[in-house]
Protein backbone atom coordinates (compact mmCIF):
# COMPACT_ATOMS: atom_id res chain seq x y z
CA UNK A 1 0.00 0.00 0.00
CA UNK A 2 1.32 3.41 -0.90
CA UNK A 3 0.52 6.71 0.76
CA UNK A 4 -2.25 8.92 -0.64
CA UNK A 5 0.36 11.53 -1.61
CA UNK A 6 2.41 8.96 -3.49
CA UNK A 7 -0.74 7.70 -5.21
CA UNK A 8 -1.63 11.23 -6.32
CA UNK A 9 1.89 11.77 -7.62
CA UNK A 10 1.84 8.49 -9.53
CA UNK A 11 -1.58 9.17 -11.04
CA UNK A 12 -0.56 12.71 -11.95
CA UNK A 13 2.63 11.54 -13.65
CA UNK A 14 0.74 8.91 -15.67
CA UNK A 15 -1.75 11.57 -16.74
CA UNK A 16 1.03 13.98 -17.76
CA UNK A 17 2.67 11.25 -19.85
CA UNK A 18 -0.65 10.56 -21.57
CA UNK A 19 -1.30 14.25 -22.23
CA UNK A 20 2.24 14.74 -23.56
CA UNK A 21 1.83 11.82 -25.96
CA UNK A 22 -1.46 13.29 -27.19
CA UNK A 23 0.20 16.66 -27.81
CA UNK A 24 3.01 14.94 -29.70
CA UNK A 25 0.46 13.06 -31.82
CA UNK A 26 -1.41 16.26 -32.68
CA UNK A 27 1.82 17.90 -33.76
CA UNK A 28 2.83 14.88 -35.84
CA UNK A 29 -0.60 14.79 -37.51
CA UNK A 30 -0.32 18.45 -38.51
CA UNK A 31 3.13 17.82 -40.00
CA UNK A 32 1.78 14.75 -41.80
CA UNK A 33 -1.02 16.81 -43.36
CA UNK A 34 1.57 19.21 -44.78
CA UNK A 35 4.09 16.68 -46.08
CA UNK A 36 2.44 13.23 -46.26
CA UNK A 37 5.82 11.52 -45.79
CA UNK A 38 5.93 7.80 -45.08
CA UNK A 39 8.29 8.33 -42.15
CA UNK A 40 5.80 10.74 -40.55
CA UNK A 41 2.94 8.33 -41.17
CA UNK A 42 4.90 5.62 -39.37
CA UNK A 43 5.70 8.04 -36.54
CA UNK A 44 1.98 8.84 -36.15
CA UNK A 45 1.16 5.13 -35.94
CA UNK A 46 3.89 4.61 -33.35
CA UNK A 47 2.55 7.51 -31.30
CA UNK A 48 -0.96 6.04 -31.44
CA UNK A 49 0.39 2.79 -30.03
CA UNK A 50 2.27 4.71 -27.33
CA UNK A 51 -0.93 6.60 -26.45
CA UNK A 52 -2.83 3.33 -26.14
CA UNK A 53 -0.13 2.06 -23.78
CA UNK A 54 -0.09 5.32 -21.79
CA UNK A 55 -3.90 5.31 -21.58
CA UNK A 56 -3.85 1.75 -20.27
CA UNK A 57 -1.14 2.62 -17.72
CA UNK A 58 -3.10 5.67 -16.53
CA UNK A 59 -6.31 3.67 -16.18
CA UNK A 60 -4.56 0.86 -14.32
CA UNK A 61 -2.90 3.33 -11.97
CA UNK A 62 -6.13 5.26 -11.36
CA UNK A 63 -8.11 2.10 -10.61
CA UNK A 64 -5.32 0.62 -8.53
CA UNK A 65 -4.35 3.63 -6.46
CA UNK A 66 -6.99 6.30 -7.03
CA UNK A 67 -9.70 7.21 -4.59
CA UNK A 68 -13.34 6.48 -5.45
CA UNK A 69 -14.03 9.89 -3.90
CA UNK A 70 -12.53 11.53 -7.01
CA UNK A 71 -14.75 12.05 -10.08
CA UNK A 72 -11.80 11.10 -12.31
CA UNK A 73 -11.80 7.64 -10.76
CA UNK A 74 -15.37 7.08 -11.92
CA UNK A 75 -14.59 8.37 -15.40
CA UNK A 76 -11.94 5.69 -15.71
CA UNK A 77 -14.10 2.99 -14.10
CA UNK A 78 -17.09 3.68 -16.33
CA UNK A 79 -14.82 3.96 -19.36
CA UNK A 80 -13.42 0.51 -18.67
CA UNK A 81 -16.92 -0.92 -18.18
CA UNK A 82 -18.13 0.66 -21.42
CA UNK A 83 -15.12 -0.67 -23.34
CA UNK A 84 -15.60 -4.19 -21.97
CA UNK A 85 -19.35 -4.14 -22.57
CA UNK A 86 -18.96 -2.83 -26.12
CA UNK A 87 -16.39 -5.52 -26.91
CA UNK A 88 -18.77 -8.16 -25.59
CA UNK A 89 -21.65 -6.78 -27.70
CA UNK A 90 -19.42 -7.02 -30.78
CA UNK A 91 -18.48 -10.62 -30.02
CA UNK A 92 -22.09 -11.60 -29.38
CA UNK A 93 -23.22 -10.02 -32.65
CA UNK A 94 -20.57 -11.97 -34.55
CA UNK A 95 -21.49 -15.23 -32.83
CA UNK A 96 -25.26 -14.93 -33.31
CA UNK A 97 -25.21 -15.94 -36.99
CA UNK A 98 -23.85 -19.40 -36.23
CA UNK A 99 -26.45 -20.22 -33.57
CA UNK A 100 -29.75 -22.10 -33.86
CA UNK A 101 -32.82 -19.86 -34.12
CA UNK A 102 -33.90 -20.27 -30.48
CA UNK A 103 -30.45 -19.33 -29.22
CA UNK A 104 -30.26 -16.41 -31.66
CA UNK A 105 -33.31 -14.90 -30.03
CA UNK A 106 -31.82 -15.32 -26.55
CA UNK A 107 -28.48 -13.83 -27.57
CA UNK A 108 -30.23 -10.94 -29.36
CA UNK A 109 -32.19 -10.25 -26.19
CA UNK A 110 -28.99 -10.38 -24.15
CA UNK A 111 -27.36 -7.92 -26.56
CA UNK A 112 -30.27 -5.49 -26.14
CA UNK A 113 -30.06 -5.72 -22.35
CA UNK A 114 -26.29 -5.23 -22.43
CA UNK A 115 -26.66 -2.21 -24.71
CA UNK A 116 -29.11 -0.74 -22.18
CA UNK A 117 -26.60 -1.29 -19.40
CA UNK A 118 -23.85 0.33 -21.49
CA UNK A 119 -26.16 3.29 -22.08
CA UNK A 120 -26.66 3.62 -18.30
CA UNK A 121 -22.90 3.48 -17.78
CA UNK A 122 -22.49 6.19 -20.43
CA UNK A 123 -24.99 8.44 -18.66
CA UNK A 124 -23.23 7.84 -15.34
CA UNK A 125 -19.92 8.65 -17.00
CA UNK A 126 -21.29 11.93 -18.37
CA UNK A 127 -22.54 12.77 -14.88
CA UNK A 128 -19.08 12.04 -13.47
CA UNK A 129 -17.57 14.27 -16.17
CA UNK A 130 -19.83 17.11 -15.10
CA UNK A 131 -18.79 16.57 -11.48
CA UNK A 132 -15.11 16.63 -12.48
CA UNK A 133 -15.42 20.06 -14.09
Amino acid sequence: MISPDAAETLIGSRLMILQSKRLMLNSARRRLERSDADSLRQHVEELRAEIDHAQHAYRQTMLGYGSPDRPEYWLVAYGRLIDAGSALVGKLRLAVDGLPMAERYQVSTDVEVLEGIIDQWSRSMRSSMADAV
